[in-house]
């Protein structure tokens, strides 16, 4: 077992199982008003740190919306030939209000997330709200549903019975606002065998 070969799996885990299924606004911190051109992307997904601007991969459209694997931190029995690592996701998005381009009519829909999808009108207005927290949310409740219908990630038990947790970020406990931008974590443990080396020195008592 080696860490940074299971972060790096993990990561290729959610990349795959999650992240195509959900678009999200790309940020535009000099225009987020009505003048700015709504695009979506995939989140991007990281190990343990989300990049700046200037040091993401090439082909990462943007650091946010994202999904970043933390690992919080790991135990080993070696008397059971079990480990285990407690990971976080942090996930973040960027949302200002409701662009033009939004503004839509709902529809029932069985098939999408929470049963309902939005038909697009066209219009120039922008109404700026705090209701771009219901993005980051979204993305949660997509995340939660993949790690729930599975039992194992990147070749890793999910430890079912130490649960999932999930909240948004807060600081001495209290909600805050980093407004137009929203986060949330989930936390989860996964379960790994231990196949430890023999040290040529214990080998030749063997």
């Amino acid at each position: 077992m080696a860490i940074t070969s299971d972060l790096d799996n993990i990561v290729k885990w959610f990349e795959e199982e999650v992240c195509p299924s959900i678009l999200l606004k790309v940020p535009d911190d000099k225009v987020n008003d009505g003048g700015y051109n709504v695009q979506t992307a995939h989140p991007a997904a990281f190990a343990m740190y989300i990049p700046t601007q200037d040091r993401k991969p090439p082909d990462v459209a943007a650091p946010i919306p994202s999904l970043c694997v933390q690992l919080l931190k790991g135990k080993h029995a070696p008397a059971q030939h079990i480990g285990q690592m407690t990971i976080q996701l942090a996930l973040a998005t960027w949302n200002p209000g409701q662009h033009g381009s939004e503004m839509a009519v709902p529809e029932q829909d069985p098939q999408a997330l929470g049963g309902v999808k939005y038909r697009r009108e066209p219009s120039e207005n922008f109404k700026r709200n705090l209701e771009g927290w219901r993005d980051v949310w979204s993305f949660t409740d997509k995340v939660l549903q993949a790690i729930e219908n599975t039992e194992y990630i990147a070749g890793l038990r999910l430890v079912k019975e130490n649960n999932i947790e999930y909240g948004p970020f807060t600081e001495d406990g209290a909600l805050v606002s980093y407004y137009p931008y929203w986060f949330c974590w989930v936390q989860f443990t996964l379960e790994h065998g231990l196949a430890r080396k023999i040290p040529a020195d214990y080998e030749k008592l063997l």
